[in-house]
């Protein structure tokens, strides 16, 4: 009987075994998962390192070349706009000569500027050239340069011809040509050499500042600037100008266009800049290039490239993982035998004691200890008073009974996105003024008034309203559901308010109080949505440049009602009027700058005349 009642409790998997088993998974998977996202994160943050730096050297190259080659442009467009105008006389050649050696001081980039005249008489000026800095010269027997005259008089303004090579410094040299006219009449050509030898020197030291190779290509097949052509290349000439990629002393670089490509990495990579990553005999390599066009006869083409395994060094790191993961794992199991001991044997010694209760050996029963375990001491403590209530029930009970009695009981959990939107702003002009006249209490129920007045136009449009700026208010459409006429609800929630602010200073008027001028600025672009702030206060809102442009554009309304009595002035931008499509009536104030915006901006008002609060009330 007793080891028929014993053989059940032997079943089952000893707490030991359960808790190495469980927590040693557990751990492997909490590795796993680690390694797992550390590779995908390192993988990520490479990536955009990547895509980052290289968008970086990038722009410095851009940046670059336009530093280098528009102050040539500037000089040339500035005299020709003088010789048009009459304030210099280009048939003088001896004073004209004398001017463009002056220029030469104005665009160091120019290391020769010449005029040719409709007879192909030149002069020219040279930047420290031995036996005089002037020449005068008669190419009208050069079929040649009789082509690029005929070209030139065909242009209207600016622009870069082919490259040519001053073989007495054998450096390669871009031209600038710019038509001279006077009232139509064509008065010759300007032309300047600009060396691009400065290009390369300035590719050596970011050489030095960043690990990656830069360059720019003329073309797809020819390097114009390169670390490697700091010192010039042997052999150029007007027919050949610049080094063939093919032959190329950089090896890397010439294989930019092989067939040999890793796609996927590519589309990891993909971004603003243009990306090949090319296997080659020695290693796999990522190019990186942008095109700039207009300085020449063929797109440029800055870039860089450095090894994959240089640029996701980070990789490297992720065999650390593994390692630490298995050091985590072994002592998570060293711990765990510790502690699954801990809880054993307590409760081994509790399941022993029990099998003495129910065979009634009640006077063998220890006293069990207590632990380091709260709820293992309660149950040992229980279990203590227990026996020692039974020590009592055994002197009273006959034991022989009561073991009858069992034999017989026995058997029977808003992401922020990207999104064009339209933004309005208002403000109340003179507030300042307005707010020192009045209590505190009457100026606190016109501004509510007045924000009701502009909640009820916006929310009869389906805006949403962002923030109460103080005197201003600023909301926007598009968001949180989109909205495809998102710029014609703001247009119309602006002349809503517009309208609504006339009728009430109607009132006002009538009840002999000032009138609350208004002026309202509406701009569309692209802006960042969603959830903004701290984990413990966020604002569903829209930050960027757009919402810049809209405050300025309202500020730009202030101007207007300075200059009239009107009571509302509604500005609204290009872009908003572009994809407003209702036939109102408006009034171009032009191309305006917006301080912190790095282009001009048009700007349109409602009118002509337009304000509920004046005579004509006309849209």
């Amino acid at each position: 009987m007793t080891q028929t009642n014993h053989a059940p409790g032997n079943r089952g998997i000893p707490i030991v075994a359960a808790l190495i088993v469980g927590v040693g998974l557990l751990v492997a998977a909490a590795m796993a998962m680690v390694y797992v996202a550390g590779y995908e994160i390192a993988y990520r943050n490479t990536v955009e390192l990547t895509r980052q730096r290289g968008g970086l050297i990038l722009d410095l190259i851009s940046e670059r070349v336009r530093n280098h080659l528009q102050p040539a442009s500037a000089q040339l467009d500035y005299l020709a706009k003088l010789s048009a105008a009459g304030r210099i006389d280009p048939e003088n050649m001896e004073q004209f000569g004398e001017l463009l050696v002056a220029s030469l001081a104005a665009a160091p980039q120019i290391s020769v500027v010449a005029f040719v005249n409709p007879d192909l008489r030149v002069i020219r000026a040279f930047r420290n050239r031995p036996g005089g800095s002037v020449r005068e010269s008669d190419w009208s027997d050069d079929p040649q340069f009789r082509r690029i005259f005929k070209e030139a008089a065909q242009r209207d303004g600016p622009y870069w011809g082919e490259l040519f090579v001053a073989e007495s410094v054998g450096h390669t040299f871009i031209n600038l040509r710019v038509p001279v006219r006077r009232q139509g009449r064509l008065l010759g050509v300007l032309i300047a050499g600009v060396s691009i030898s400065e290009l390369s020197a300035f590719l050596a030291e970011l050489r030095n500042a960043f690990s990656e190779t830069t360059f720019i290509l003329y073309g797809p097949d020819h390097v114009l600037a390169h670390p490697l052509l700091l010192h010039g290349y042997p052999g150029l000439t007007d027919q050949r100008p610049l080094p063939e990629l093919r032959r190329f002393s950089d090896p890397v670089l010439r294989h930019i266009w092989a067939p040999e490509r890793r796609k996927s990495i590519e589309k990891a990579f993909a971004g603003p800049a243009q990306i090949r990553v090319v296997d080659n005999a020695a290693q796999t390599d990522v190019f990186m290039y942008r095109a700039i066009d207009n300085f020449g006869e063929q797109p440029w083409l800055v870039g860089t490239h450095a090894p994959l395994a240089e640029m996701a060094g980070e990789y490297s790191r992720l065999k650390l993982i593994p390692l630490a993961g298995l050091g985590a794992l072994v002592l998570a199991l060293l711990v765990t035998y510790g502690l699954a001991r801990a809880l054993s044997q307590p409760v081994r010694r509790l399941a022993d004691s029990v099998v003495l209760v129910r065979d009634l050996d009640i006077s063998n029963i220890p006293s069990l200890p207590y632990g380091p375990f709260r709820e293992l001491n309660q149950a040992a403590s229980a279990f203590n008073a227990m026996v020692g209530s039974l020590k009592w029930f055994e002197t009273y009970v006959p034991r022989t009974l009561v073991r009858r009695l069992m034999g017989q009981r026995d058997g029977g959990e808003i992401a922020s996105e990207e999104r064009e939107m339209s933004i309005l702003f208002t403000d109340i002009q003179g507030f300042t003024a307005l707010a020192e006249r009045l209590p505190a209490r009457e100026l606190a129920d016109l501004l509510n008034e007045h924000f009701t007045l502009i909640d009820r136009a916006i929310e009869a449009e389906g805006g949403t309203m962002d923030k109460y700026l103080g005197d201003g208010a600023m909301a926007f459409w598009g968001a949180p559901e989109r909205q495809a006429d998102h710029a014609a609800r703001a247009c119309r929630a602006a002349v809503a308010i517009a309208r609504a602010i006339g009728a009430d200073n109607v009132k006002r008027r009538r009840a002999g109080k000032p009138p609350i001028r208004t002026r309202i600025g509406v701009h569309s672009g692209n802006v960042v949505v969603g959830n903004i702030g701290a984990p413990s206060r966020v604002n569903y809102t829209i930050v960027g440049d757009a919402v810049n442009v809209a405050e300025r554009i309202s500020e730009i309304a202030r101007e207007i009602l300075d200059g009239t009595d009107d009571d509302t002035a509604v500005c609204f931008s290009g872009q908003t009027v572009a994809l407003w499509d209702e036939g109102v009536v408006l009034t171009a104030l032009g191309e305006r700058e917006m301080r912190g915006h790095h282009e001009p901006v048009n700007v349109f008002r409602l009118g002509p005349g337009f304000s509920v609060g004046n005579k004509s009330g006309r849209i």
